[in-house]
């Protein structure tokens, strides 16, 4: 029953983990709020209190004070703030609604402006998103929070020059800032330096550690989480692993670090501990991806009826829970990988592409989800655009090379296929294994 409650939550973004600059924005305006309302110590669960702290500023709403644009805009906040808990999409409509609120009170509201830019980016209306965190430019130019933020947005948008000269504008006043080594640490990331990556974002996480104060778990358990993603594509498995469950110790119902520990102890060949964080993963959120993981797991431990009962949930999900797309990418590759509804799969990723541009895992999904679907020009020019960089993640090189290999190009086959390995020889519970044969061919 439980599962059937938390499919009506929306799982809902695929990046979600790339997120976490709402915080900053929350903090600038926090201070006029702070005698109102509890505050939560360092390493405190605030989560546990969220519904209090909506119920309190619902309250204060409902009195209605015609001038009263802080209300509206701390709901927004909080609204956002649970749904990055527990993954409810409804939060985030109340979110926009309440700053839309806010915004009509006081046009000039940075505090609302950077909830809608929030908003905009859950819906994966990154334009709209880009267009709100413009508007709050002029009132920081040069500090770090908005133009971190714009540069992010520049990279779900596939905009990475531009990103990386915005990140660069920022950097000249003030390089230490943990908004600009988060993002750095992503853009990195992107263009092939895993590496650095991982030193920025460590320095980021211990910055972040002594400056959040009475920041919320979900905000500390999120750097975690991150390192976890950086050491797999690394071929760090039991640091990445060790990573997630730090991010649970500090938030035990992360939907993101329960996704990633399931992949990462599925990628082991752990089955059972796979299918334990699978499960209580898609008990918070149900991601496409994290239901995968599940009934792959079941399948793997020979559970074959529950293995195919979980995988009609995914359909499930398409069908009722997709309304604002922002699964896309979740069900295509999900559809690609297992060989399921091929044409469906290459649709739902041609329309995240339509949306992202050149962004390098839209390219990567489309060049998939095409090569399942036999459109093999199509695959061969997406993954021309996704590998751009030489992106250090073994899944985006593998799918490079058995593209290249259906092509003939052995030599360009080898060498991603190669690459994924080397980047990390255990990086998939069946593709490892299918690259080191097609290379024993080469």
């Amino acid at each position: 029953m439980m599962r059937y409650r938390a499919i009506a939550l929306l799982a809902v973004t695929a990046v979600v983990a790339f997120v976490v600059w709402p915080w900053f924005i929350g903090h600038r305006v926090a201070d006029a709020t702070a005698v109102s309302v509890p505050t939560a110590a360092p390493g405190d669960r605030d989560d546990v209190r969220r519904d209090s702290l909506i119920a309190f500023w619902e309250g204060a709403v409902r009195e209605n004070h015609t001038s009263d644009m802080l209300s509206p805009r701390e709901l927004a906040s909080q609204y956002l703030q649970r749904y990055r808990e527990k993954g409810d999409i409804g939060d985030v409509l109340r979110a926009q609604h309440m700053a839309q609120r806010s915004l009509a009170i006081e046009p000039r509201n940075i505090g609302a402006i950077a909830e809608m830019a929030s908003v905009m980016l859950t819906l994966h209306r990154f334009r709209a998103a880009l267009h709100y965190v413009n508007e709050d430019i002029p009132y920081d130019p040069t500090g770090p929070q908005f133009l971190s933020q714009k540069a992010s947005l520049l990279m779900e948008l596939g905009e990475y020059r531009q990103a990386d000269a915005t990140l660069d504008r920022v950097r000249s006043h003030d390089r230490n800032s943990v908004a600009v080594e988060t993002i750095r640490s992503r853009y990195d990331e992107l263009t092939g330096h895993v590496a650095q990556a991982r030193a920025l974002l460590a320095d980021a996480t211990a910055n972040f550690d002594v400056d959040a104060g009475g920041a919320a778990a979900q905000p500390r358990a999120w750097y975690r989480f991150r390192a976890g993603e950086l050491a797999f594509e690394a071929g760090d498995n039991a640091g990445a692993i060790a990573d997630e469950h730090e991010a649970l110790a500090l938030f035990p119902t992360y939907n993101l670090a329960l996704k990633d520990l399931a992949k990462f102890e599925l990628a082991n060949h752990h089955y059972a501990e796979a299918l334990d964080a699978a499960v209580k993963g898609a008990q918070v959120t149900p991601f496409p991806e994290t239901l995968g993981y599940e009934a792959d797991a079941q399948a793997a431990l020979g559970d074959s009826k529950s293995a195919s009962a979980t995988r009609d949930l995914i359909i499930t999900i398409e069908r009722i829970g997709n309304a604002y797309r922002v699964n896309d990418r979740l069900l295509a590759i999900y559809y690609a990988d297992h060989h399921l509804r091929a044409n469906d799969a290459l649709a739902i990723a041609r329309r995240e592409a339509a949306v992202r541009g050149d962004e390098i895992y839209a390219q990567d999904t489309l060049a998939w989800a095409a090569a399942m679907a036999g459109h093999w020009d199509e695959a061969r020019r997406a993954a021309a655009q996704a590998t751009r960089f030489d992106t250090e993640d073994p899944v985006i090189q593998f799918h490079a090379g058995m593209i290249a290999l259906h092509w003939g190009e052995r030599g360009e086959a080898r060498r991603r296929l190669a690459r994924a390995l080397a980047l990390n020889p255990n990086f998939h519970p069946t593709y490892a294994d299918q690259a080191r044969n097609a290379l024993a061919t080469l």
